[in-house]
């Protein structure tokens, strides 16, 4: 079990893979990780969430590759808004491709994180141990609620 005391906040996953959403709840789950999970299935819908809520996140975890709005447009538009910027919650990246184009586009656009999708319950536990446990610790900008 991975202690998340020192944040208690909502991990947020936006990702439009029914497969990969399942494997990430089990991956948590099976972690014992305590902070509730959202999940986003459009990027659209998740930006409309993070605009009018004053509730702060753990961490997001976004996919790359959705309908609609795609990740790298996703922060972007996170990006260009000042109010939600400021929020200063860790953006990270999932992709299945760890094409150089792909990661530096993710990092110009001030990304905390790029990763590989693991394709396995044990791979996403690995992934989302290491995750949690650096957040866990990182400190970061004071916000005001």
């Amino acid at each position: 079990m991975i202690t998340t005391t020192s944040n208690s906040n909502p991990i947020i996953i936006i990702d439009d893979d029914v497969e990969d959403i399942e494997l990430f709840q089990e991956g948590f789950k099976e972690l014992g990780i305590e902070n509730e999970i959202m999940v986003f299935t459009d990027g659209n819908k998740f930006y409309d969430y993070i605009s009018t809520t004053d509730r702060k996140s753990f961490f997001i975890f976004c996919d790359i590759n959705m309908n609609r709005l795609n990740g790298f447009e996703l922060k972007q538009k996170i990006f260009d808004n000042e109010e939600i910027r400021l929020k200063c919650i860790p953006f990270l990246m999932l992709s299945t491709s760890g094409a150089s184009a792909s990661v530096l586009e993710a990092y110009s656009l001030n990304v905390q994180g790029y990763f590989i999708k693991p394709n396995t319950v044990d791979g996403i536990k690995d992934m989302f141990e290491i995750v949690v446990k650096y957040w866990s610790i990182s400190q970061r900008p004071a916000t005001e609620q």
